[in-house]
Formats: C-alpha cells, structure tokens, sequence
C-alpha cells in the first residue's frame, strides 16, 4: 500500500465535497474512500493511499478518485509494469513520456536538477534529488568512507575493507596478499543481487567496467 500527496485543487474539492459546514464536518466527519486517508489539522489534507489488489479486483470506487480528478501518470526510461498496473487500477490516466500534463512521474533514472524545478505543487516524482549518493554503492562507499575521515573510523565503522576496481586494483591486490579472502563482488550501479559473485583471488574479477569489492563476511 502505497501513499501519495494530492493536488490542492483536489484536496480543496474534496474537503466542498466531504462538508458544507464545519459543524456538519464535526459530527459526520470526512467522507470515507478507501483510497482517501485525512491528515493535517481538523483532517483537511487528504492523502491518496494504493491498494495493491485493486489490480486483480477492478473495482469502479477504487478508480473513483483517479477518474473523477483526471489524475494523470507518466512513465519514463523504464518499464514498469506493475506501477503502471496499480496507476490504472486507480483510475490514473497515463501521457505520452514527453508530456508535461501529469501528476506523477515514474522514471527509471535521476532527473537533473531544472527538471526538478520545473516540478509544479501537484507533480510529483519517484526520486529524491540526488539519492544515488546512497543508492550507489560506489557513492555510498565514498560518502562513508568520508564520514569516517571527518568524525572518525569507529563512529562509521559499518562497512568491511572495500575497494572500487579497477581505480583501486593495486591497493586491493596488497590487501589481498595478507588476507585471501574470499572477497565479495558488486557491481557498482546493479540491484536485486544481479551480477554479484564471491572470489578468492583477483585474477577472477572483471575489470572491464566499474565494480566494488568487499570483505566477505561470513556471518554478517
């Protein structure tokens, strides 16, 4: 089940909807959807919330809100079918990847900053700015290995000895020749355990492309 925040517009229509009055809001309360959760003060700001078995069951309320707001969607370098599949089941209405009329973005990579702030209050999109600094495992990797230099290695002692080949190919080889391992390899910019493989000496890596290699742990 997943949330998102709606229009302003949508939010104002719904709360004219919900009540003509303060006093018969107190004593009815908002109208109950279950694609609609009230939050804020006094429950003003409505949050649409997805059911994922909304895709099997095809039920017409679910798609009410979607439709009767013209809630529109648009994918983008990717091809995700089941968000696509949840969306629709909503009532969402998908654009051509190139427009400019639509509520949510789902794109399947970072989008550059003037992208970002063209964003309107009622667009919204899959990704934080700048979220591969974690995402990443090279970045991440980085990042921590600055935090240790900044506050010290104890405070961000969470990772095993890790190296970025091939940049780093020489300094792992010297580690390697005082502890062979086995070592742990990753690429630097995969997911879902693809392309991961355990070694026990350099001479089985790849390094044609960019990949991280860590310490094995045995019982992490």
């Amino acid at each position: 089940m997943k949330q998102q925040d709606m229009p302003v517009g949508m939010a104002r229509d719904l709360e004219e909807t919900d009540s003509s009055s303060e006093e018969e809001e107190e004593m009815e309360g908002p109208e109950e959807h279950p694609c609609i959760m009230w939050t804020g003060g006094f429950r003003r700001i409505p949050i649409m919330v997805f059911h994922a078995e909304a895709i099997l069951t095809k039920d017409s309320y679910i798609r009410l809100i979607g439709e009767r707001y013209h809630l529109s969607f648009k994918i983008v370098r990717t091809d995700s079918r089941l968000v696509r599949s949840i969306l629709s089941a909503h009532g969402f209405r998908e654009v051509h990847p190139s427009s400019n009329e639509y509520n949510l973005m789902w794109t399947g990579s970072h989008l550059k900053p003037y992208v970002l702030r063209t964003l309107t209050d009622i667009q919204k999109v899959n990704h934080f700015p700048r979220s591969y600094e974690l995402t990443r495992k090279d970045r991440l990797y980085k990042n921590i290995n600055r935090m240790q230099q900044i506050y010290g290695f104890k405070t961000f002692h969470i990772l095993p000895q890790t190296f970025i080949l091939p940049a780093e190919y020489q300094e792992f080889c010297t580690s390697y020749s005082k502890d062979r391992g086995p070592w742990i390899v990753k690429p630097v910019a995969s997911s879902r355990g693809r392309g991961v493989y355990l070694i026990n000496n350099p001479n089985q890596i790849s390094l044609e492309e960019n990949i991280l290699v860590s310490r094995y742990i045995n019982n992490p």
